[in-house]
């Protein structure tokens, strides 16, 4: 057909045949433009194609001829200041279109002729539009009437309906006959197909990559662009486990299809901070301490090598201090042995580790059955369907939490036999789907069993997990001038050849200084609130909701700044104020003339 004025089609359309597909031919748009009426947004270039789905009058618009002047006639026209608004026309009207269920009886009429019209029979009539016509009611001078249609259409990449005026001033063409092949692509956001699992599987196209990627370290998230096809097979059922390097910075989510197998790790603590801290309802912690701890005042006892503790609860001592209760026993075993009860101080330093005697190889369904999470365990068993299962790389790994984020599993078009798990509310992207025939075959290898974590995204998920309060990343060491002075307190020992490091408790594993010296201590994290005095009672054990962190739980109270022996061996009566967080203590002269020679050595 030769092309139309876009209002010119669509007044000749008849509904009946709908939907229609229209080609773009020129206009005012015909370099293409974007538009907004009433709401609606679009863009229309030269050679696009609509499908018209559905029209729906709006309005009339009526044009005096002799003023030129343009109004709106609403549906409910019924003639001015209560006028019957009768039409005469000069010639029979045409059927009425059943279409348009107009209830208007305004009189509009032809010149010559005497036949009256209701407002719905004008609109039903036959020939081409605008229609001249006369109406008492809108004054003496011939009028221009021509319906206004709301024209609903598919695009390609709208992922809605567009609506469209009819006015709108671009000339069109039908090409239905010629374009029944045509696909009109409809974007998808990845998220939404986990709403659409009955139309899975399916393959699809990628129109545009995730925003970010800073998730996993792998191979197959990179490739994940523009133009690349995939093909989506299903919704996961895997559930995940979080998994962090005991020291390290390396964090995994583990597949429950995983097949290596472990054997637990007796867990290791640096303070009776992380001792308090790692205390669970209806669990017993039996530790057992392996360096020596002498204690500072007369009311803190003195530990040894080879003693077993076993953890009780924390107990409110005083008005604003809490202690650790404990039961000890020496080492020796004997059948009648005796116990002591000790009240450990919570920035009480020291070395334990968990009394276990288990070497059960477990998977890990067996261990969220069996074991309480976080638990510390080593690879014994690698998982045979993995090239290199980097896992059993490591002598300890903390599983501290588990995942139910959903999954989609997918493959790429052109290796259909290795298969991924993309999490769409971590990682999604536009993408639409194709119409091609799908993999039969479900896929037989499982990229995604091990994924690497990237550190940020790692903080980012542990506040996502239920009931978490994770602390920020640690900050970077700090910079020598910046502002107070390292983080650290040492003190000899009163023994020969003894010596300690007084660590911070509130900073866990993470705060202890064991890198040569040259580095930077990192800069610990800010303590934790304090626990409530409701949640602190007398003799009774404590429940703990830290099931997940790696770190004190965040809701044991501050440790008490307690007073350390000097470097010489006196009684510290001095504490030194800095810009940080954190109270030091002063160092001596000598110790400071050892560090400025070391720093020309190792510059920090």
């Amino acid at each position: 057909m030769e092309p139309l004025s876009f209002q010119e089609y669509i007044c000749s359309l008849n509904p009946a045949v709908l939907p229609r597909i229209l080609r773009i031919c020129s206009g005012v748009y015909f370099q293409g433009s974007v538009y907004e009426i009433s709401g609606s947004e679009c863009c229309l270039s030269t050679g696009d194609f609509l499908k018209i789905i559905a029209i729906k009058l709006q309005n009339v618009i009526c044009k005096d001829v002799e003023r030129g002047e343009t109004t709106e006639l609403p549906l409910t026209f019924r003639g001015e200041w209560g006028c019957p608004g009768t039409a005469r026309c000069c010639r029979d009207p045409g059927p009425v279109g059943t279409h348009l269920p107009l209830s208007l009886r305004g009189r509009f009429f032809e010149c010559g002729r005497q036949r009256d019209l209701t407002l719905q029979e004008v609109l039903g009539l036959q020939g081409g539009w605008p229609q001249r016509l006369l109406c008492p009611a809108l004054g003496s001078c011939p009028v221009l009437l021509s319906p206004a249609y709301e024209v609903q259409a598919i695009m390609h990449l709208r992922k809605d309906v567009v609506k469209i005026p009819s006015t709108l001033e671009v000339d069109v063409e039908d090409v239905t006959e010629e374009m029944q092949h045509i696909h009109f692509i409809k974007p998808l956001m990845l998220s939404e197909v986990l709403q659409m699992e009955e139309a899975l599987p399916v393959r699809a196209e990628i129109l545009e990559g995730p925003s970010s990627v800073a998730i996993f370290k792998n191979d197959w998230i990179p490739r994940l662009q523009k133009g690349q096809r995939i093909q989506i097979h299903g919704k996961g059922c895997a559930w995940k486990i979080l998994a962090s390097a005991r020291k390290g910075t390396r964090h995994f989510l583990l597949s429950s299809t995983y097949q290596g197998r472990f054997r637990r790790r007796p867990r290791e603590f640096t303070t009776v901070y992380e001792l308090a801290a790692s205390l669970q309802a209806g669990q017993r912690l039996r530790v057992v301490v392996t360096q020596d701890c002498e204690g500072r005042e007369e009311d803190v006892p003195s530990l040894s090598v080879g003693d077993r503790l076993e953890v009780r609860c924390l107990l409110q001592a005083g008005t604003s201090t809490t202690v650790l209760l404990c039961n000890r026993s020496s080492s020796e075993e004997e059948e009648d042995q005796e116990t002591e009860e000790l009240m450990l101080p919570l920035d009480l330093g020291g070395s334990f580790v968990e009394e276990t005697c288990d070497s059960k190889k477990y998977s890990l369904a067996e261990i969220l059955q069996q074991l309480p999470l976080p638990c510390d365990v080593k690879v014994v068993a690698k998982d045979p369907s993995l090239a290199r299962d980097i896992l059993s790389s490591f002598s300890v790994l903390r599983l501290e939490a588990c995942v139910t984020e959903p999954f989609l599993v997918s493959s790429f078009c052109e290796e259909p036999d290795e298969s991924f798990e993309i999490p769409p509310r971590w990682l999604d992207m536009s993408l639409f789907f194709m119409e091609e025939p799908v993999h039969p075959q479900a896929p037989s290898t499982d990229w995604s069993r091990v994924e690497e974590l990237k550190e940020p995204f790692y903080y980012h998920l542990l506040k996502q997990l239920p009931g978490s309060s994770a602390p920020p990343p640690p900050r970077p060491p700090k910079r020598k001038g910046a502002g107070g002075k390292a983080a650290v307190r040492t003190a000899k020992g009163t023994g020969p050849e003894k010596s300690k490091v007084w660590h911070d408790p509130a900073q866990g594993e993470g705060g202890r200084d064991d890198a040569p010296v040259g580095r930077c201590p990192q800069t610990p994290d800010p303590p934790p609130q304090p626990l409530p005095s409701s949640c602190i009672h007398n003799q009774k054990p404590i429940s703990f909701l830290c099931s997940h962190l790696p770190w004190p739980c965040p809701s044991l109270p501050c440790p008490r700044k307690r007073e350390a022996p000097s470097l010489s061996g006196a009684p510290r009566t001095s504490v030194e104020k800095s810009d940080s967080d954190h109270d030091y203590e002063t160092v001596d002269e000598d110790l400071q003339k050892t560090i400025r020679k070391m720093q020309t050595v190792f510059p920090f």
